[in-house]
């Protein structure tokens, strides 16, 4: 209680400090954070955070960093999951638009992923995981992350998508299969272009030129493996596999796919990561595998390629 009411000050001065000193202050906040605190003593940082700043954007930064400090690798409480977190943060109503804005702008991912978790316990319906899961989609449209940092938390997204995608499906629902078969071929094309080694469009990208992408080679991987495995999952507009068959016909894009995936064992930047492309493509080609089996396959690229990364502990 003692450290929380000390935080708090803080966070007052933040919001009374010139822009200078509020700017150093967020800087130093940031850092003591990211070294001196994890798990349970977050708990009161992250509350604070909501309920003492005024600025919004301080506050979608602050609330990311507590919640990056509380899975961080040593700390004794990682088994305690998404629960603590959840009941700590309270996303502002007045400014919720806003706040929700610069978290996007910002990377603050893992923010994000715990807003949905808190909107989908709130009302636990099929309309209101349909909704949510628009909400969703229209995020993922939107985000590239900028930084190596950030990347690993797309995959709580990934998941949360293809966990409601499945429950509507269940329903027998022409209607809202042709929303998650949309849904899904959106995240499959997001994940293509994040997979890419240029951050470029149009003829820049075909003749390979461009600024390189922040994003790291085991990232490129697991980006590149959900990409073809969606693409044979959902051949088509009209068409996605619920079910495991004994045979997979492969579409020409899904083909595509596969061989973006495959050829990355000839490069030598994707050297360390043979055994792991090699597992994926062999899983994805498995015609006992479908849709069913996406969460599946996203924890086995986690396993593999962020064994490290706590927060993402809860989809192994």
């Amino acid at each position: 209680m003692a450290l929380s009411s000390l935080f708090m000050e803080v966070l007052m001065m933040m919001n009374n400090a010139t822009i200078p000193t509020a700017e150093f202050l967020r800087g130093s906040i940031q850092t003591w954070i990211g070294q001196k605190v994890d798990g349970l003593a977050v708990l009161p940082l992250l509350t604070a955070a909501c309920q003492s700043l005024a600025s919004v954007r301080h506050m979608a930064e602050t609330t990311e960093a507590c919640i990056t400090a509380y899975f961080k690798e040593g700390s004794l409480n990682q088994n305690l999951g998404w629960g603590p977190i959840l009941v700590s943060l309270q996303v502002p109503e007045l400014t919720i638009e806003e706040f929700l804005q610069e978290c996007l702008s910002l990377g603050s991912y893992l923010t994000l992923y715990v807003y949905l978790l808190q909107c989908l316990n709130s009302e636990q319906t099929l309309r209101n995981e349909m909704k949510v899961l628009l909400l969703l989609s229209q995020w993922l449209e939107q985000v590239y992350p900028s930084s190596m940092q950030e990347e690993a938390k797309l995959f709580l997204w990934w998941h949360q998508v293809l966990q409601l995608s499945l429950v509507q499906t269940e329903q027998n629902d022409s209607v809202l299969t042709e929303s998650v078969i949309r849904i899904l071929l959106m995240l499959q094309a997001r994940q293509s272009l994040l997979a890419e080694e240029r951050l470029s469009s149009g003829i820049l990208r075909a003749i390979g030129l461009g600024r390189k992408s922040p994003l790291s080679n085991r990232f490129r991987v697991a980006a590149r493996g959900m990409a073809a495995f969606l693409s044979v999952q959902v051949p088509a507009k009209d068409q996605i596999r619920l079910k495991p068959g004994s045979e997979l016909h492969l579409t020409l894009k899904a083909q595509q796919a596969l061989n973006a995936l495959e050829s990355l064992t000839s490069s030598k930047q994707y050297v360390e990561y043979q055994d792991q492309i090699l597992q994926a493509a062999q899983f994805i080609k498995h015609p006992g595998h479908c849709l069913q089996d996406g969460k599946s396959f996203l924890a086995l690229l986690v396993n593999c390629l962020y064994p490290e990364v706590h927060y993402l502990d809860n989809i192994r």
